[in-house]
């Protein structure tokens, strides 16, 4: 592995590590905190959440920069036959697929009326996958740059 290689690999397993435990304190206190207030206002709550993610630069950054790197490193693992820098690269690039094929329709339908216990199951249920790849994705690259 060349060293821009490992240097991608590296800044790639830190932004999948924090995505990863970005939703991982969704998952764990920040959805319970909103499901114990009224239904109306968890929604209200949340769609503000979820604009500001929509606009919070340094968010937007770590998170979309984090699946472009893991893109990058995905198509560099099949070039090298990697596995363990492919597998890595995957589950990194994971939470951004998932966010835009699960999590921001359910947003979405959220804005246009959907009622709170609707949403936060499967929300909820989304988020749990999203924590567990980034943080498995960043491990994965861990081991990957050690490898070399």
């Amino acid at each position: 592995m060349s060293n821009p290689v490992l240097a991608l690999t590296v800044v790639t397993a830190v932004g999948s590590a924090a995505v990863g435990g970005l939703f991982y304190a969704f998952s764990t206190f920040v959805m319970r905190g909103l499901d114990r207030t009224e239904p109306a206002e968890a929604a209200v709550a949340m769609r503000g959440i979820n604009a500001e993610a929509q606009a919070n630069a340094p968010f937007l950054v770590l998170f979309l920069g984090t699946g472009v790197l893991a893109l990058v490193l995905g198509v560099i693992a099949i070039i090298n036959r990697d596995g363990y820098l492919l597998a890595g690269a995957v589950l990194a690039l994971l939470p951004t697929v998932i966010t835009m094929a699960f999590n921001v329709p359910l947003n979405n339908r959220l804005e246009a009326g959907l009622d709170w216990a609707s949403y936060l199951g499967p929300w909820t249920a989304w988020n749990h996958v999203r924590t567990v790849t980034g943080l498995l994705g960043g491990a994965l690259l861990v081991i990957a740059g050690t490898q070399r």
